[in-house]
């Protein structure tokens, strides 16, 4: 009789672990990924932003006075594009988090993004991959411990025959 309990309790206890996995540990670790991916775009975006900041930085060298300069603003997720005129190429608005935007000149907004650039990958980063690997790790132990009782099922089954 004792051994018929221990066969449903093993039974159990892998379908809770199964069932922990499914519910709770993957869609943390999709969870975690994106959020990581997330902060891979945000570099990238600066970056991008880095790379135009150094082109207008030039050409402002090149001219004295204020020249209106023609570029392509995003009207929406990089998918729709608009031509824009920007009349004082001297000052524009960076986003810096949470909805805001702030006015800048070219240099001020160099040093932000160079200082948001280097939080991004150095603190957020890490951060989000660590998360991202820690759940990787927990779902990997898990699976062993299901091995282990799968296996264990597998020999009570044989014994039982």
């Amino acid at each position: 009789m004792d051994q018929q309990y221990e066969d449903i309790d093993v039974r159990t206890k892998i379908d809770e672990y199964s069932s922990f996995i499914n519910t709770t540990l993957r869609p943390q670790l999709e969870s975690a990924v994106k959020a990581r991916e997330d902060v891979e775009r945000d570099i990238k975006e600066y970056e991008s932003l880095q790379s135009k900041l150094c082109k207008m930085t030039r050409k402002k060298s090149e001219s004295a006075e204020k020249v209106p300069m023609e570029t392509l603003a995003d009207l929406g997720h990089e998918l729709v594009y608009s031509n824009a005129v920007v009349d004082d190429p001297g000052r524009i608005y960076v986003h810096v988090g949470m909805g805001f935007h702030v006015e800048m000149t070219i240099e001020e907004a160099d040093a932000f993004v160079k200082k948001r650039i280097k939080y991004l990958e150095n603190e957020l980063m890490e951060h989000k991959t660590h998360r991202a690997t820690t759940i990787a790790v927990h779902i990997e132990e898990t699976l062993l411990v299901l091995q282990e009782l799968g296996k264990e099922a597998s020999m009570e089954q044989r014994e039982n025959k």
